[in-house]
């Protein structure tokens, strides 16, 4: 039976484009990251500046806290229709599948810390991912190795913290007789966060983001009288992350 030369038009197409110069990478693509903290829920009546209620009820004041970023890694939006068919053609996915990762993820852990006030941004430094279109970070928060940012600067605070094996420091008090608490973890807790449609092309090579930690709900789930330490601290710090307003870079 003859076939149609309008139905292999486009798989002709394809795969000329693929095989014909399809391999070349666009290059000067930059992502700038930042991350700071906020409060994301109403100031609780005389409260100081790191008073918080939690979802439970519990009144308490923190006077300090640590916590390590130990990665970024972009997720690309899924491709549908051509397009997944041009990836799957294109040698240009086989040309970066071992550096992907490299430019798709930031690696250098930070230890970010919780200072007097917010708004300031701790600069995570610049990512050079392929152009595309990237719906999620994810960030994980782990422990800090000895090659983490601010590692220093924890250790030569007014509280000296040392920070090394330590994914989360968080001291302060309890309304409910003034009781001191200091919690350490551990463990590794991560988080998506949505992009809002970040998109890096020829005609828009750079864009910048910020992540924003909403301190207030670090202690969500202790109940008046309870103890943060039966509560995923981490956890809480991993799904207070959200993104900021998209800015200029």
């Amino acid at each position: 039976m003859p076939v149609s030369v309008k139905s292999l038009a486009l798989p002709a197409l394809l795969l000329c484009l693929a095989g014909c110069g399809g391999g070349e990478r666009i290059e000067g693509m930059e992502l700038t990251l930042g991350i700071t903290t906020a409060r994301a829920r109403g100031v609780p009546e005389a409260a100081g500046a790191r008073t918080l209620v939690t979802d439970e009820g519990a009144r308490a004041t923190l006077s300090g806290a640590l916590v390590t970023l130990g990665k970024v890694e972009l997720i690309p939006c899924e491709a549908t229709g051509w397009r997944r068919l041009w990836n799957e053609l294109s040698p240009v996915g086989t040309a970066w599948a071992h550096s992907v990762s490299n430019a798709l993820r930031m690696g250098t852990p930070h230890v970010v810390a919780l200072g007097d006030t917010d708004g300031a941004v701790l600069p995570l430094g610049v990512m050079r991912p392929p152009p595309g279109r990237y719906c999620r970070a994810r960030l994980t928060f782990e422990p800090a190795d000895a090659d983490a940012e601010g590692l220093s600067s924890a250790s030569q605070g007014a509280v000296p913290v040392d920070m090394l094996g330590l994914s989360l420091h968080v001291r302060g008090t309890l309304a409910e007789g003034e009781r001191g608490f200091e919690v350490e973890t551990r463990g590794t807790s991560s988080v998506d966060v949505l992009l809002e449609g970040l998109e890096l092309t020829e005609d828009a090579p750079k864009a910048a983001r910020v992540f924003t930690l909403a301190w207030d709900s670090w202690l969500d789930g202790v109940g008046p009288g309870e103890s943060p330490r039966n509560v995923d601290l981490l956890g809480n710090v991993a799904r207070s992350a959200s993104l900021q307003s998209a800015v200029v870079p």
